[in-house]
């Protein structure tokens, strides 16, 4: 096997590890067939060639101040315009994509004035842009954390191991500072053992292992784990842009969310009402997805769609031109 190339049973791995990414490669083991060892020698082939990546995030919901942002680039300078925005932890994600957008950047602010401050602001100076559009998030109806490869059998996506809730005893607020310190940790390394994390942190692995229960339970710590969608069997991303009836959206009836292919999906503020995200099989494959979806969500209207042409940062992490991650992470969490 060449060393970019993922086959059926690295699939299988990144899926597990999607569903739970902490889970033990004992575990794993008697649900892919393969021996721990083994398991945790493809992973680590995986993860050092870029084909995966785990991701670790800390949550505010007191704040919900995120943006998908359209730019237009002046001709020749998307890559640099790219490059700069990369470094901005603000923004978490950065999509080079064709059609009337060069690119699509997921922009997440600490609160609404930072958010305003970045879009009267800091937007605009960056270079080679030529226009931009905001589309604040009124609410967030699929995050990419709830799709899969769907590599693994319904069976076996079943047999992998969710995490356990905390003891009973254990503290049921976890300190903003430790909170930190242990995602900036898991950003790194999302498998870190409780005994890494305890020697990094100066406390002892019980409390570790309270904390990331308690912290996940709570919903504050998201990790999960993505794959380069050049080298998986979803190579295909495209954004949609939709006209949606208010009621529709209101509607209990969300089957449509149910899509193995819908990735992320947005009730926005702006030109389109829903944006959304799907992945697919072949480039063909779109229009048959892009019917699928309007079949599904009543009154809606495909307004505009663009394909992904590389993805350039993804929840923090660099990757390079094959779509790869570089290794390189600007971190999500800030002070």
């Amino acid at each position: 096997m060449r060393k970019n190339e993922l086959d059926d049973v690295d699939l299988q791995i990144i899926n597990a590890l999607q569903i739970e990414p902490r889970v033990s490669w004992t575990s794993l083991s008697t649900i892919i067939g393969l021996d721990s060892l083994t398991l945790a020698r493809r992973w680590d082939r995986i993860v050092a060639h870029g084909l995966a990546w785990p991701v670790a995030m800390l949550y505010d919901f007191r704040s919900n101040s995120v943006a998908i942002v359209e730019v237009e680039c002046r001709p020749g300078e998307v890559l640099t315009t790219a490059q700069r925005a990369s470094q901005d932890p603000a923004i978490s994600s950065i999509d080079l994509t064709s059609g009337m957008r060069d690119i699509v950047m997921t922009l997440k602010a600490k609160d609404d004035d930072e958010l305003a401050d970045f879009i009267l602001n800091r937007l605009g100076k960056l270079p080679g842009v030529r226009s931009i559009r905001t589309y604040i998030l009124n609410s967030t109806l699929k995050l990419g954390s709830e799709w899969t490869l769907r590599a693994l059998s319904t069976s076996q996506a079943e047999r992998v191991p969710r995490y356990r809730p905390p003891r009973s005893a254990a503290a049921k607020i976890v300190p903003t500072p430790t909170a930190s310190k242990i995602v900036s940790l898991l950003e790194r390394n999302v498998r870190m053992t409780k005994t890494e994390l305890a020697g990094s942190l100066g406390i002892s692995q019980q409390r570790v292992g309270d904390s990331i229960a308690t912290m996940r339970m709570q919903g504050m710590l998201d990790l999960r784990v993505h794959v380069s969608q050049n080298y998986s069997n979803w190579p295909v991303v495209s954004w949609y842009f939709l006209q949606v009836p208010s009621i529709s959206l209101l509607n209990t009836d969300n089957s449509w969310l149910s899509m193995p292919e819908l990735q992320f999906a947005a009730v926005t503020f702006g030109q389109y009402n829903l944006i959304v995200a799907l992945t697919a099989r072949s480039k063909s494959d779109t229009l048959r997805l892009e019917a699928e979806l309007e079949r599904k969500l009543k009154g809606a209207c495909v307004v505009d769609r663009s394909i992904v042409i590389r993805v350039y940062k993804h929840l923090g992490h660099l990757l390079d031109a094959s779509g790869c991650a570089t290794g390189e992470i600007v971190g999500l969490v800030r002070p």
